[in-house]
């Protein structure tokens, strides 16, 4: 009896293993099947693709149904007003028109200030070539005082005829004090103005250059040329003040010089040596490379010539500064010529209008419009966007309430930094300043005053084509901090391929930066079908 249930159980086991084994190649079989007789539709990328985008700006703005333009005049006078209250008034509509005389007077000035600049660059880039010419001699046979002597006098020796000319120099400055002022002196303060002249800091000897004099009667600028004890404006007391209003200045000479002390005009000192026909023709015979009539010979040491050389540089340098900073400000007194008339940035109704005669001085606006239809955006963008939009350019707007899209046209940039970023979050640099811009929805349905809307602005100035890839968001899957799509591959199977990706527009595209060609073919990531090694087919043709 043992012996048979023994025999019948060992029987049982052996059936057992036949259909466990028979039950786990069933389900390998069967999925298996399933794999094979599954199909995943794709797509092509060229299908799925946004296009190629530039780099544009992003932005966040919101709808400001009750924009109102304000036009203040601030410091101008107006000539012409084109608009009275109540008037309605489109795009484009003139409002009113400057005064443009004090701003052609101002240009014709400051003309003139270039002028004298470039005349004075010319000048130093002339003794600087004459410097660089000139061959220095020894320290002995040098004319100049020694280093730390207090003498500020270097002769200039001027050869005629048969007499010897010895002309008195003075060197420019004797510390912070100078010994004469010419067209390149700068003021230790001051505006030129007469509440804040220019302040000179000047010795006793000092004296004021013609040519200096008649430039600031050409500006109308008031200069004080100060004597002070000690020469310090600090630890001395104020001797006494010089002071020069270019508006009540007569022309004199150029090259004439004028006492800071006495306020009278000097002449030059002057030592006439005679010398005897046999120096006369030695100093000649000596010097057969200059004029027979007239020569002139200045001395420098090495040390001498290069300090001398490095203060001409030094001048010609803040010249061409002067030079820059007069061009960038004609450039913008001609635009303030040109931009004489102010005309209407939105369609409104004009609900105040100023008078010529008697302008707001309270700081209130001198023209106000309300818009009338439509919608506008307000939003930002950074300062080194500026010169790449300009008004009249198609903006896209993404509303975050109802996810559609809106065509925007920029209406106004407004001329002043606003406060903070203004929300702009595109990949420019957060440490610069964002200025504030209207944008106009002819077609607004769908939106809501103060609803948030995502712009995107392309730069008008972007004229090559960009290579960036987006694609719809919903067919990238995320798998431990990487990116992948489900590709097909040459064998029409499914598998995963990595990927880089860069920004999200809209928030339902994304950047392709690398792992993805146009002529590939993609699955969507998700559900049964979204698994390696199953077979694809077109989603056209399926």
């Amino acid at each position: 009896m043992k012996k048979k249930k023994i025999k019948k159980l060992v029987i049982w086991l052996v059936v057992l293993a036949v259909l466990g084994g028979a039950g786990t190649g069933g389900v390998y079989a069967y999925q298996n099947y399933q794999n094979e007789n599954t199909q995943a539709e794709v797509r092509a990328v060229s299908s799925l693709s946004w296009g190629f985008m530039g780099d544009d700006m992003t932005s966040v703005g919101y709808v400001a149904n009750d924009h109102v333009q304000s036009v203040y005049i601030e410091d101008k006078t107006v000539a012409e007003l084109n608009v009275s209250e109540g008037d309605t008034v489109s795009v484009g509509d003139p409002l009113l028109v400057y005064d443009t005389t004090d701003v052609q007077l101002q240009i014709e000035m400051e003309q003139l200030e270039l002028q004298g600049t470039e005349n004075d660059i010319k000048l130093a880039e002339r003794e600087i070539e004459k410097l660089k010419k000139i061959t220095p001699v020894s320290n002995t046979s040098s004319n100049k005082p020694a280093a730390g002597s207090q003498k500020t006098d270097k002769k200039t020796t001027v050869k005629k005829d048969n007499s010897t000319v010895v002309m008195m120099q003075v060197q420019k400055k004797d510390g912070d004090a100078y010994n004469y002022i010419d067209k390149t002196a700068k003021p230790y303060e001051g505006k030129g103005t007469p509440e804040q002249p220019y302040r000179f800091l000047c010795t006793q000897e000092c004296y004021v250059t013609g040519a200096y004099l008649n430039r600031l009667m050409k500006k109308e600028q008031v200069a004080a040329f100060e004597i002070w004890s000690g020469n310090s404006t600090e630890a001395g007391t104020l001797l006494s003040c010089w002071t020069v209003n270019g508006a009540e200045q007569h022309t004199v000479a150029d090259d004439s010089k004028w006492s800071v002390a006495t306020q009278e005009q000097l002449e030059d000192e002057v030592i006439i040596e005679e010398e005897s026909e046999e120096k006369s023709t030695e100093q000649k015979n000596t010097q057969s490379t200059e004029s027979e009539s007239e020569s002139v010979q200045v001395t420098y040491t090495a040390d001498e010539l290069r300090k001398e050389i490095t203060e001409k540089e030094s001048e010609l340098k803040k010249l061409q500064v002067e030079k820059k900073k007069s061009q960038l400000q004609l450039e913008k007194l001609k635009k303030d010529q040109e931009s004489s008339s102010v005309l209407a940035t939105i369609d409104g109704i004009v609900k105040t209008a100023g008078d010529p005669e008697n302008p707001p001085i309270d700081g209130s606006a001198f023209i106000e419009i309300t818009g009338a239809e439509g919608m506008y955006i307000e939003g930002t963008i950074s300062e080194l966007m500026l010169d790449q939009i300009e008004v009249g350019q198609e903006i896209s707007a993404n509303s975050w309430n109802n996810g559609q899209m809106y065509a925007a046209t920029i209406m106004e940039i407004s001329e002043y930094p606003s406060e903070g970023n203004g929300g702009y979050y595109g990949e420019g640099n957060p440490n610069v300043s964002y200025y504030s811009f209207m944008a106009y929805i002819e077609n607004a349905d769908g939106l809501a005053n103060g609803d948030y809307l995502e712009l995107s602005i392309t730069p008008v100035a972007e004229k090559q084509e960009s290579n960036t890839l987006f694609i719809d968001k919903a067919y990238v899957r995320e798998e431990d901090g990487r990116y992948y799509v489900l590709k097909a591959d040459a064998e029409n199977r499914l598998v995963k391929q990595y990927i880089q990706t860069g920004r999200t527009l809209y928030g339902s595209s994304i950047e392709i930066k690398s792992g993805l060609q146009e002529t590939d073919r993609i699955a969507f990531p998700y559900g049964k079908t979204a698994k390696e090694g199953i077979k694809v087919v077109d989603a056209e043709s399926f």
